[in-house]
């Protein structure tokens, strides 16, 4: 199956691009040397901390949640998605072991000794294995819901957490010692270097300090953002936590108070890490390297009085796509690199407008009656419109959580904006400024997505693993639940007078339902990964284009009258996950962050796969358009 590419950016001629999408972990090495990085793009990569340059890159088939080295610094392990735990020899780069037995997405691992390592995983399991021989021992750690994070001791202690707002505590061969219940669930957990305290990242927006007998010591915060990822320093006295305010901030633990604190718009501190020696701090970003941050000597008995703001350039960009949104002939991108991109028609030249402060444009929005004006909404919190012509910003407002998603009503009167702690707002649209209207606060998770049915009703989708149709007014008419997982998002349609609603989730399915009874009517099963978009046909056709961490789109065919797949079309050609979905008139349109966005024409035979849109190589971004 051929593919055509609407945008792919030129690879950058620094040495330093090397990551093509945002890094999800980084480790020390124990004796500092080296670190660690891996994300999105399913690379690992090593550095050596006093270089720009990889020293070399390792690869999994999905994107990586977890390096950690082993006790000796001799050895790298990483965890993916695509259910496996590889082990590096760090002096080559040579994968020396693949353990490939966890019947899930691998989320983090620790290193018991040189020989032994637990893996924790999307199941709520964890399995502890012998590097030397690849076998799985006896010993099972579990939780009731998404294993999130391991970590062990050097007393041999081993601690996990995860959704289930409990932090466990294990024995070497498996065994609970201790269950800690918590406010809320825990991203991530780590023993200070004497393990005699766990630190643990909350979403109560405090990073809880406790003994191994449960007893708290102190929460550090609050934070109003995510709090993701924690380190300690060697003398267990501070530690830096990692935020989705964009912000890493050093605290002393005994005044319980921060020193330092920096800021970056790049900053995506899902993981952080702190060297032996006290002087760097390392953490994941949405640039093509990670940010390494040099730490100011601040003596004990000399802690300032206010707390110090620094703030970080970026890096290298990568441009990665989060979002595509397209209305008649106009389609946009919003992407990582704090960008909006604009074709107003086939084979114009892209536009490319500025507009997320140096911060990740996660959502865009365009609407056929707003000719030239593209709504967004960054990971910083800014919500805005933007003029393509010129490239300027005609009204923005700023939120204090990240956007998830911007939609306009039918009518381009209203935006509605979704955020990562669980709001909805409904914003008038005057021609020159967003004025604030009804806020909506029915979730108990983030809404992840949002679709208008009619100038009156729409539906949100929620980490909550429910969507909700609800009116203009903030009221409530019909809740959807089934799917196993969170939602990340959904499409509403009509086909053959039934409106219809379907939702993806991170239980890879599509469920649909019949919007106004709220009946299931059919699941979706095909990916294998956590699926993570879809969009209807914009013409009432029976036609559901969906994305996933699998890397894959996918195009199905349904049954007008049951809804049943007539045929399932896998549409492969990026590199990455595909992070979002859209039609283009009759062409299906997948973006991923590998950077490239790909059209689809569906085929008056349903039974043969899509061919690449007509005249779809006059998409390409031009060589200087950028």
């Amino acid at each position: 199956m051929r593919t055509v590419d609407v945008f792919h950016p030129q690879a950058a001629s620094n040495s330093a691009a090397v990551h093509a999408s945002p890094q999800t972990t980084v480790a020390f090495s124990p004796d500092g040397t080296h670190y660690a990085s891996a994300g999105y793009d399913g690379r690992v990569v090593l550095w050596d901390r006093s270089g720009t340059a990889p020293l070399w890159i390792g690869r999994h088939e999905r994107l990586v949640n977890g390096v950690r080295f082993s006790p000796s610094g001799r050895l790298l392990a990483s965890g993916s998605a695509d259910k496996t735990c590889r082990v590096w020899d760090v002096a080559t780069g040579r994968q020396v072991q693949l353990l490939a037995r966890q019947p899930d997405d691998l989320n983090a691992l620790a290193w018991l000794d040189e020989n032994r390592l637990v893996t924790v995983s999307q199941d709520g399991t964890g399995r502890i294995w012998d590097i030397r021989t690849g076998v799985l021992e006896e010993g099972v750690i579990f939780h009731a819901d998404h294993c999130m994070s391991v970590d062990a001791a050097p007393t041999g202690v081993l601690a996990s957490c995860g959704e289930d707002a409990t932090i466990r505590l294990w024995d070497t061969n498996g065994s609970l010692l201790r269950d800690l219940p918590q406010a809320g669930h825990a991203e991530m957990c780590r023993w200070s270097p004497d393990g005699t305290l766990l630190a643990a990242s909350c979403d109560d927006g405090f990073v809880h300090i406790v003994r191994t007998d449960g007893e708290l010591v102190t929460k550090v915060g609050p934070y109003t953002a995510a709090v993701k990822s924690v380190a300690w320093s060697q003398d267990g006295s501070r530690i830096v936590i990692g935020a989705y305010d964009s912000t890493i901030t050093l605290w002393d633990i005994a005044d319980c108070r921060p020193l330092v604190r920096w800021y970056g718009a790049h900053l995506w501190p899902r993981a952080v890490d702190w060297s032996a020696d006290g002087r760097t701090v390392v953490a994941g970003t949405f640039s093509a390297r990670p940010a390494v941050i040099e730490v100011p000597e601040i003596p004990a008995d000399a802690l300032p009085d206010e707390v110090r703001e620094i703030t970080l350039e970026a890096s290298v960009p990568t441009h990665g796509v989060n979002h595509v949104s397209a209305a008649g002939e106009v389609l946009a991108a919003g992407g990582d690199n704090g960008t909006i991109r604009v074709w107003s028609h086939r084979g114009a030249t892209a536009t490319e407008v500025p507009v997320g402060n140096g911060s990740l444009v996660n959502t865009v929005a365009v609407a056929a009656g707003l000719p030239g004006l593209v709504a967004y909404g960054s990971f910083s919190g800014r919500v805005g419109v933007a003029d393509a012509v010129t490239g300027r910003d005609v009204a923005a407002v700023q939120r204090e959580h990240p956007v998830n998603r911007a939609a306009w009503s039918p009518d381009g009167k209203r935006l509605a904006v979704a955020d990562y702690e669980g709001g909805l707002d409904l914003y008038a649209w005057t021609g020159r400024e967003l004025v604030p209207g009804v806020h909506y606060a029915g979730h108990d998770g983030a809404i992840k997505d949002v679709s208008w049915v009619d100038a009156d009703r729409l539906v949100t989708y929620s980490t909550d693993r429910r969507a909700h149709l609800i009116t203009t007014e903030g009221t409530l008419i019909r809740s959807f639940g089934g799917h196993g997982e969170l939602i990340n998002g959904g499409s509403v349609t009509t086909v053959a007078g039934r409106t219809l609603l379907a939702t993806v989730s991170r239980d890879r399915t599509s469920r649909i339902y019949d919007l106004e009874t709220g009946e299931l009517l059919q699941v979706l099963v095909g990916h294998d990964e956590s699926a993570k978009c879809a969009a209807w046909h914009p013409g009432g056709e029976p036609l559901l284009v969906t994305g996933s961490y699998d890397f894959t789109g996918r195009l199905w065919v349904l049954d007008p009258e049951t809804l049943a797949p007539l045929h399932q079309h896998v549409l492969e050609g990026h590199g990455s996950a595909v992070s979002a979905v859209c039609w283009l008139g009759d062409d299906a349109v997948t973006a991923s962050w590998d950077g490239r966005v790909l059209t689809w024409t569906p085929d008056a035979d349903p039974a043969r796969p899509p061919a690449p849109a007509e005249a779809a190589t006059d998409w390409r971004v031009r060589e200087g358009s950028r």
